[in-house]
């Protein structure tokens, strides 16, 4: 199920509030990332508990808004006009500092392979936001008591030095299908200032994204059944074999001379010993079986 929350870009220093109908002005300038019901590490890396606000949840709607008038509605019904659930804000110079003074924390606690991963997110977040970072929770199952989960992760992020601290998310992302970027930064939610950039995905691939193996053609599957036939045909045979051999002559010969020895007529001797040697051969193939 998702409950996607967004790192989004802001010109305002809060939520824009529906009753000012500030939503119609909101999207469109700065990029936005998106997680899944977690806040992954290096946002957190740009807010402290201080950073926490509230906003209610009616003003997730502008009033003017005849396209949201249903869900204002509902929201309405649900909430009532007052209740209210955290965000976070912080202007982005600020968010810039902690991002500076937290990344050799960071990286010490997750490996220096990602350290161009949070480089990237650096630059990316000097660039890709306005004058203000917004986090926005909305889209939590449980919104309006998220304030005590906002604080615990917030606080972790100055105790990276305590290992259980990134357990869960070092087991993620040590799976062999683990988006380094998803679990670490999030994806990018708008076409502007896609995220991640091109030179980051190609050093943290997407493992959703791999190609599959293209499928074999008939001409490579024959050269393939060419090649395991002269395999077999090479192998070396089995010391059992040239036993086998030797007994069926022996006894086709045995065969043969006892029939001329009891008749003395060459021409059955010698039905007798075609017979024997087809008999035999065909026995002979049967217990060898094959040779793979």
């Amino acid at each position: 199920m998702s409950h996607p929350v967004y790192l989004s870009s802001s010109t305002l220093p809060r939520m824009p509030e529906g009753g000012r109908n500030e939503w119609r002005g909101f999207f469109g300038r700065g990029g936005e990332l998106e997680a899944n019901a977690f806040f992954p590490l290096f946002w957190r890396a740009l807010f402290g508990e201080s950073d926490i606000r509230h906003a209610r949840f009616i003003d997730a709607y502008d009033i003017d808004d005849e396209d949201s008038a249903i869900e204002r509605e509902e929201c309405l019904e649900e909430f009532g006009a007052d209740a209210a659930y955290p965000y976070l804000v912080i202007d982005k110079a600020t968010a810039l500092e902690r991002l500076a003074t937290r990344r050799e924390a960071v990286i010490a606690a997750i490996g220096e392979r990602y350290r161009p991963l949070y480089e990237g997110f650096e630059a990316w977040t000097a660039s890709g936001f306005e004058s203000h970072i917004l986090l926005r929770t909305q889209g939590l199952p449980d919104a309006a008591d998220a304030e005590p989960w906002l604080r615990a992760e917030l606080a972790s992020i100055d105790r990276l030095n305590d290992k259980n601290v990134l357990d869960g998310l070092m087991s993620d992302l040590s799976r062999r299908d683990a988006d380094a970027v998803w679990q670490l930064a999030g994806i990018g939610a708008s076409p502007d200032d896609a995220w991640p950039t091109p030179a980051l995905r190609a050093l943290f691939p997407d493992p959703r994204q791999r190609k599959p193996r293209k499928p074999q053609t008939q001409q490579q599957i024959e050269k393939y059944e060419r090649l395991l036939a002269a395999q077999r045909s090479s192998k070396p045979r089995s010391w059992i074999d040239p036993v086998l051999e030797w007994l069926a002559v022996a006894l086709a010969a045995g065969a043969t001379l006892g029939t001329y020895a009891f008749t003395r007529s060459v021409w059955l001797a010698l039905l007798v010993f075609l017979c024997a040697a087809l008999v035999l051969g065909f026995g002979v193939a049967k217990l060898r079986g094959p040779r793979s």
